[in-house]
C-alpha cells in the first residue's frame, strides 16, 4: 500500500521496539507512540505510515546506522513518500548519521527522500554519564555481567531455578497489585520473564548476547567522541532538523519517596542525575541562539545548563529548532511515565510529566514533520513552568 509520509521511530540505547509477545506484559520502547501518531494522522487527514524500528542494543554508532538503513529498506521502497526520522536519544544521532553527506555514497536512493529530521533527548555533544561508564570499564563491566546473567538464567539447564525465582518474585507483582500499590518497572519485568514462550527465549538470549559482545556505544556517546562525530556529520541543506529538549526537576531526598516500593528506582535516578547533569570542561558547546535560550529558560528556568533528565544534560540536546521544551526525565516522553495502566514509569523522577504533556509534545512533532513546519515553541502548558530560578 503507498503513502505520502513514512515516519520512523529510531529508538536508543539498547536499540529495541518490543520485547515480549503476549499483549498484557510486553515492553515497548516507544509506549503507546506509534497508537498516538496514527490516530492524531487519522484526526487530521495525513496519510502516513509508522515504523518502530530496531537497532544493534550497545554497539557504536557506525554500526547502528547501518541497521537503521536496513530497517528501512523493509518499508522505504514500497512508494516515493516523504520519509521522516524521528530519534529517542542515541537514535536522533542514528538518524542524523544515515542522512549526513558523509553517508551519501553508500546510501540507499531511498534517503534521498528524507524531509526531516526530529531528535528527542539526544546527546549531540555527549554525556557525562558515558565518560562514568567508560570509566576503569565500568559500563562494559556492567553489560557484560547483565549478558551473562540473563544468558545463565535463560539458559535450558537453569530452567528449575529460574522458574523457581521468578514464580516467587511473580508472586509478589500480584500481591502488591492485590494490594493497590503503584506498578513499576521491576513489575513489568517479572511479568514478562515469569512464563517465558521458547520464541520469547530465544528473542533475549539473542538479544543479550549482542550487549555482550559489544558495548561500543558508550565510548561513542562521551563528550570528546562527539565532538568528532558531529565534526564528521554535517547537516544535509534539504532536510529540517527539529528537537525536542528534556529537563528533570532535580532529586530531592523526601521521605515519602524513601517509604515507598519504588524507593530504589528513585536512588536510581537520583544517582544518574548526579552523573549526568554536571557540564564538565570536556562539554564544549557552541552558543545558543536567542529563540533557543529563552525556549529553555521559560520551562526549565535561568539555571537550565544545569539541568538533566537524568541520562543525557538539557543543553546537550539542542540541535536544529527547537519545538518543545518538557518538564520530564529521559523516558517520560517515550511513554513511560506515571500514569498506570497505560503508561508505567521506568524513572522514578518526580517530573509530574503525564498525559496531557505527553500527547502535547507528539503534536509538535507531528506538525515538524508530516504537518508542515512548525514554529518555535516555547515551551509547555503554563501549568509545567518551572519559576525562572529552577
Amino acid at each position: 500500500m503507498t503513502h505520502r509520509h513514512r515516519v520512523y521511530l529510531v529508538p536508543g540505547f539498547f536499540g529495541f521496539t518490543q520485547m515480549g509477545d503476549k499483549e498484557t506484559e510486553r515492553i515497548a520502547y516507544f509506549q503507546n507512540v506509534p497508537r498516538l501518531l496514527e490516530q492524531r494522522f487519522k484526526e487530521r487527514g495525513i496519510d502516513a505510515r509508522v515504523h518502530a524500528i530496531a537497532s544493534a542494543p550497545t554497539a557504536g554508532l557506525a554500526v547502528r546506522a547501518q541497521d537503521v538503513f536496513r530497517e528501512m529498506a523493509r518499508t522505504a521502497n514500497e512508494d516515493d513518500a516523504q520519509l521522516h526520522l524521528v530519534g529517542h536519544s542515541t537514535g536522533g544521532l542514528d538518524a542524523r548519521s544515515v542522512v549526513s553527506p558523509r553517508m551519501a555514497r553508500g546510501a540507499p536512493d531511498f534517503v534521498k527522500r528524507v524531509r526531516s529530521v526530529v531528535t528527542i533527548a539526544t546527546p549531540h555533544h555527549g554525556t557525562p554519564l558515558a565518560s562514568f561508564s567508560h570509566q576503569g570499564g565500568v559500563g562494559k563491566t556492567l553489560l557484560r555481567y547483565l549478558w551473562l546473567f540473563t544468558f545463565l538464567t535463560l539458559h535450558r539447564k537453569a530452567m528449575p531455578l529460574r522458574t523457581a525465582a521468578l514464580q516467587a518474585c511473580y508472586w509478589l507483582v500480584l500481591r502488591s497489585e492485590e494490594a493497590k500499590l503503584p506498578p513499576n518497572l521491576f513489575n513489568q519485568i517479572v511479568r514478562l520473564t515469569a512464563d517465558l514462550s521458547e520464541s520469547e527465549r530465544e528473542d533475549l538470549i539473542r538479544f543479550f548476547s549482542q550487549v555482550g559482545e559489544n558495548q561500543a556505544l558508550i565510548q561513542d556517546l562521551m563528550p570528546v567522541s562527539m565532538r568528532a562525530f558531529n565534526a564528521d556529520t554535517a547537516d544535509r541543506e534539504d532536510v529540517r532538523y527539529g528537537c525536542v529538549v528534556t529537563g528533570a526537576p532535580p532529586p530531592r531526598l523526601a521521605l515519602h519517596l524513601l517509604l515507598t516500593p519504588d524507593a530504589l528506582l528513585h536512588g536510581l535516578f537520583a544517582f544518574l542525575y548526579a552523573k549526568s547533569a554536571p557540564l564538565p570542561r570536556e562539554l564544549q558547546l557552541p552558543e545558543l541562539t536567542v529563540d533557543q535560550t529563552q525556549a529553555l529558560q521559560d520551562v526549565l528556568g535561568r539555571r537550565f545548563e544545569s539541568r538533566s533528565d537524568g541520562v543525557v544534560p538539557s543543553r546537550s540536546q539542542v540541535w536544529g529548532q527547537v519545538l518543545h521544551v518538557a518538564t520530564a526525565d529521559h523516558m517520560d516522553v517515550m511513554g513511560h511515565f506515571d500514569q498506570p495502566p497505560e503508561h508505567i514509569s521506568w524513572l522514578k523522577s518526580g517530573s509530574h510529566f503525564q498525559e496531557p504533556q505527553f500527547q502535547a509534545m507528539w503534536d509538535r512533532v507531528i506538525d515538524f514533520t508530516v504537518g508542515g513546519a512548525a514554529t518555535v515553541h516555547p515551551g509547555n502548558e503554563e501549568a509545567q513552568r518551572m519559576s525562572v530560578d529552577g
